[in-house]
Parts: C-alpha cells; sequence; structure tokens
C-alpha cells in the first residue's frame, strides 16, 4: 500500500526537524548536593542543578565520567565512588552534553569539598600576586583541575594554579582600561576554556591553547562604556553566546558562531539600569535567564529566557537599594535558586531572597554583619558541613570578617567574628571562593586595586 503523499511529506519534515536538532551548551549553577563529604565515605549519588541538560548528559569528577542519571532539563545526578572521596581534597564537577552541538559546561563548575566538618574558620596570612586590579575571573583555564585566576588592572593577567595555594603567571595582556567583570567558556568549541573581557567600547576575546597560553582575537561588539559581561547558551544551538550590560543604559546579546566569533549585538531595552548581572534558571525549565540589579527601580529584575536568544519582560521583586554583585545558591535545599546581595544601607547587612521556582522571589530576609562601614561579601560552605555560609568582611586596615553559618533552610545563624590577617586597605568587591591548595577546605582570593590577596584556611 503507498503511503498519501502528504504522509510521506510529513515523515520527511520530522526526519529534517530532529535531524537538524542540536544540544545546547549546559550550565551548572548554584552547588552541587551534597557540597561537602566526609574523606572515606562510601559511594553516593550527587545531584547537579543547572539548564541545558538532555538524555545522554554526564556528569564529570575532576574530568572523569560517572555513571550519570538524568532527572529533567534541570537537573542530573552521579554515581560517585567510594575511591573519589578515600581521602581529603576536593573535586570540580562539570557536565558533558551530547553532539550534535552539546559539549562540557565550559562556563560554569561545580565542586565537592572532601572534609570533615570544622568548628572554627582560620586564615593564613595572605599572599600577594601581580599587578592586578580590583576585578578578575576564577576557573580551570589549562583543565588540570586546578583553579586559575584571571586579575585585571594595568592589564590582563593570567595566573595558573599549581594545587598547592600558589599560583604562577602564564601571560600578560596590556589591555586597559579593563572591566568590572570577565566571564569565561569554551568559544570556538575546540574543548580548552577561553575567556572574555571588555574596553569602554568592546568585547576582547582570548582563545586558550589548553596550556595556559592565550592568543588574543578580534574584538567584538561596540558599545556605549559597556560594564558587565556573562556567558551562556542562550539560544540552545551548542555555542556559547555574550550578554553584555552598558553603564545604566541597554544590554546586548551576541550569539556565538562557535568559532570564537560572534553574530552583530541584539539590544535589549527591558531593563533601564542592567546592573551585575547574572544566569540561571529561575523558572526551572532548563532554559537559561537573566537576573539583574536594578538601581532604578530598587529591584532584582529576572528576565526568564525564550531559548532562542530573547528574553520575557522582566519579573521585578522589590529590595530596596542593592550595592553590588547578585549571587545565585540553593540556600534551602528545595532546588529552586534563589538570591544573595548587600543591601545598600547604613547598616550593611546581607539579604537572601528565597526563590519561588518561577523567576518570582519571597521577601528578603535580612542578616547582620554586625558592620557599618562597607563590606563586601560571599558565600561557600566555609566549614564544609555541607551547608552554604555568608561570608563578608570590611574594607579596613582591621582585617575583621564575618562568618554566617547557614542553617541548610534558607536561615543564618548569628555572624561570628573571623581574622582577615595581612593588608586590607584596597579590597576589590568581587572575592573568590575555592580550594586552592586541594585540602577540602576553601580559600579566597581577594582583588585588589594593585594585585590580589590570596587566603588560605589553616586545617583543623
Amino acid at each position: 500500500m503507498k503511503c498519501p503523499s502528504s504522509t510521506f511529506i510529513l515523515v520527511l519534515l520530522l526526519s529534517v526537524t530532529l535531524f537538524a536538532q542540536v544540544n545546547p551548551v549546559p550550565t551548572i549553577n548554584g552547588s552541587v548536593s551534597p557540597q561537602s563529604v566526609v574523606p572515606g565515605s562510601s559511594g553516593f549519588t550527587l545531584s547537579v542543578r543547572g539548564a541545558g541538560f538532555v538524555p545522554g548528559a554526564v556528569v564529570n569528577w575532576n574530568g572523569a565520567a560517572r555513571t550519570t542519571t538524568f532527572v529533567s532539563a534541570g537537573e542530573l545526578q552521579a554515581q560517585i565512588l567510594a575511591s573519589d572521596v578515600a581521602v581529603a581534597g576536593s573535586a570540580l564537577i562539570t557536565v558533558t552534553n551530547p553532539s550534535p552541538g552539546g559539549g562540557l559546561s565550559s562556563s560554569s563548575f561545580g565542586m565537592v569539598e572532601i572534609h570533615q566538618p570544622i568548628s572554627k574558620v582560620v586564615l593564613t596570612q595572605p599572599r600577594r600576586y601581580g599587578s592586578g586590579g580590583p576585578a578578575g575571573l576564577m576557573a580551570d583555564l589549562n583543565g588540570d583541575n586546578k583553579l586559575d585566576l584571571v586579575q585585571t588592572g594595568r592589564g590582563l593577567e593570567v595566573l595558573l594554579g599549581n594545587g598547592d595555594g600558589t599560583f604562577t603567571k602564564s601571560a600578560t595582556f596590556l589591555r586597559a582600561p579593563a572591566s568590572t567583570f570577565l566571564s569565561f567558556g569554551d568559544f570556538n568549541g575546540d574543548g580548552k576554556e577561553d575567556f572574555v573581557s571588555l574596553d569602554q567600547a568592546h568585547a576582547h576575546i582570548f582563545l586558550g591553547d589548553g596550556n595556559g597560553n592565550f592568543q588574543e582575537a578580534p574584538s567584538v561588539g561596540n558599545f556605549d562604556f559597556p560594564l558587565w559581561i556573562t556567558v551562556g547558551d542562550f539560544n540552545r544551538d551548542g555555542i556559547l553566546d555574550l550578554e553584555v550590560s552598558e553603564d545604566n543604559t541597554n544590554f546586548y546579546i551576541l550569539l556565538g558562531n562557535g568559532d570564537g566569533t560572534f553574530q552583530p549585538q541584539q539590544v535589549n531595552t527591558s531593563v533601564a539600569y542592567p546592573d551585575y548581572p547574572t544566569v540561571g534558571d529561575f523558572n526551572a525549565d532548563g532554559i537559561l535567564d537573566l537576573a539583574f540589579n536594578d538601581p532604578f527601580l530598587e529591584a532584582v529584575d529576572i528576565l526568564l529566557g525564550n531559548g532562542d536568544g530573547t528574553f520575557q519582560p522582566p519579573i521585578t521583586t522589590s529590595t530596596g537599594p542593592i550595592s553590588g554583585v547578585l549571587l545565585v545558591n540553593d540556600f534551602n535545599g528545595d532546588g529552586k535558586l534563589d538570591v544573595a546581595f548587600e543591601p545598600a544601607s547604613v547598616q550593611r547587612d546581607i539579604a537572601v531572597l528565597i526563590g519561588n521556582g518561577d523567576g518570582t522571589f519571597q521577601s528578603p530576609q535580612l542578616y547582620s554583619t554586625g558592620f557599618v562601614a562597607l563590606p563586601f561579601f560571599t558565600i561557600g560552605d566555609f566549614n564544609s558541613d555541607g551547608i552554604t555560609d555568608l561570608f563578608a568582611y570590611k574594607q579596613s586596615a582591621a582585617g575583621v570578617a564575618s562568618l554566617q553559618l547557614g542553617n541548610g533552610d534558607g536561615t543564618f545563624q548569628t555572624a561570628t567574628r573571623v581574622l582577615l590577617p595581612g593588608p586590607q586597605a584596597d579590597k576589590g568587591q568581587v572575592t573568590f571562593v575555592g580550594d586552592f591548595n586541594s585540602d577540602g577546605l576553601l580559600d579566597l582570593d581577594v582583588p585588589l586595586t594593585n594585585g590580589s590577596e590570596v587566603f588560605l584556611q589553616k586545617p583543623q
């Protein structure tokens, strides 16, 4: 029996559509669960949440694939071996989507600490590096599962981590002035990390060779004093794209071509002051969204992604004025992204917005740092108990920090004081948290006006 021509055409169209489909580049959001385990533990199931996951996606433990179960476009579960956690240390967590498209979650990663819980955080005297400025980025730039740094300032300095808490400079680029933010990812699809920075008008792509060396590609975009840049596969074509925010005007999406170049910028005027952007899946549909600190409305704006490089109108949560960055995590373990920020008030608190899973949030909950001078803050599991904490410090010679331990339900304990030794006079706002000496405890890199200071946790 012959098929009617209309049926044949329908089957042909479906076949072409399926053939044309590509997998997105995956993104990891927030912390993995558990984010800390005791050395010598038995094997366990690791939950990884993010966006763009597909059937066949694989979770990697320090670059090695682990048996993975696809739960949804926003969650994977991996079987971690007892041998993976036999001794103290840490593991970088990434995700690989299968081809066509797909690839490594090169613009994001998670981390598992392998350490006994500790009762007190004690930091070493810092070691200062380079002549960079008050911003930079942290990532594994040469594929050795050790965290590296890039600093801004008079130029760009690439510092490769040695895994013992020290860093070695591999490259310097005399590009200035540099932006507040840098971002990273594999922009040309060669499986090696690249990074991107901004000057007063353009984005500059630095393509990596996998060994910590970088070649500057032709600049992209044409902006009016851009300040912030983020990275994600916003149109789900298996190629990383850029989001660039100008100073109190517009933001732009530049879709990637997959070879380190980008299509002409697409303007978005829906947010009047698109400050401090960050990416995440705020409505759990597996598609990347954008979050902004909106100083005009004194709010957090969430723009839900459509999956084609465009975004829906902002969902606004009133917060009062915000000073600086938005830090995204799942503070209460319900699988929905939350946001922490510093209110711009005289009494310097840290505010936490618990997410509802649809791009909206509950009312801000304030946690006092005890500071009245301007502090900066970051988040991480500093006592290795598997729960995210709040860590703030003030810009002064006193060297005092505030640690607020998390309860695991989205609330935090009363602040305790931590000594932050060493010079303190000129700290920058974006602090990086990672295990720089591979002992399973979180350390700090604090960018300065002239260089950066690396603080290691002392073993307890």
